[in-house]
C-alpha cells in the first residue's frame, strides 16, 4: 500500500512486505561488498581489515536473516 500525504510533500509509506523485500536484497549487497573486502584484506596480510570486514557481513547476513522471516510472515499471513 503506497500513500501519499500533500501536505507534508510526497512522502512514500511502504507496506512492511515490500520493505523487507527490497532490505533483503540490500543487506546481501552489502554481504557481498563487504566479503570482497574480507578476501583483498586477507591476501594483502591487513588483518585489521579482515576482522572489520568480517563483522561487517556477519551484521548484514542476520539483518538479511530477519527481513527474510519477516517477508516470510507478511507473505503467507491469512
Amino acid at each position: 500500500m503506497v500513500k501519499f500525504m500533500p501536505l507534508e510533500g510526497s512522502i512514500v509509506i511502504v507496506s512492511k512486505k515490500r520493505a523487507s523485500f527490497l532490505s533483503i536484497f540490500l543487506f546481501l549487497a552489502v554481504n557481498v561488498v563487504a566479503l570482497a573486502f574480507v578476501i583483498e584484506g586477507y591476501f594483502g596480510r591487513e588483518y585489521d581489515h579482515v576482522y572489520t570486514f568480517m563483522i561487517v557481513a556477519l551484521i548484514s547476513t542476520a539483518l538479511a536473516t530477519i527481513a527474510f522471516f519477516i517477508w516470510k510472515k507478511e507473505e503467507y499471513k491469512s
